[in-house]
């Protein structure tokens, strides 16, 4: 548990932005898309952009590096969760999709049935 723990506060201080946990470890897909809307506008600061320098150099991919004066790009951000969390392969993706797998969606909890039912009350050709 405590090494999750310094993998989250690794990349909170490598963003700049609190994580929500639930996504770090359970949908890392996800955390890369509420990343990419969070950190809009923004761009590396100097413990990013080492991190980048770093990644790049040793993956072999010195597009990671460069921008580093611009804004966060998906693949820069997708593969430093890819980094901190060890998922995916870097090798796989292109420049702007994350390349982290997509897990098998868990069965719904208990109190999303109502939610679930609401979004299918507005959709009226879906089937109950």
């Amino acid at each position: 548990m405590f090494e999750e723990l310094e993998k989250i506060e690794l990349a909170e201080d490598v963003f700049g932005t609190d994580l929500p946990v639930d996504l770090a470890f359970d949908n890392p897909r996800e955390l890369v898309d509420y990343l990419v809307l969070r950190l809009r506008g923004w761009g590396p600061k100097p413990f990013a952009a080492d991190f980048l320098k770093k990644l790049a150099e040793a993956h072999h991919t010195p597009a990671l590096a460069q921008g580093l004066h611009d804004s966060w790009r998906r693949e820069q951000i997708s593969a430093i969760i890819q980094e901190i969390f060890n998922t995916g392969d870097r090798s796989a993706g292109g420049d702007d999709e994350a390349v982290i797998p997509v897990r098998k969606p868990r069965s719904p909890k208990s109190g999303d049935h109502a939610a679930a039912q609401s979004l299918d009350e507005d959709n009226p050709s879906a089937s109950r």
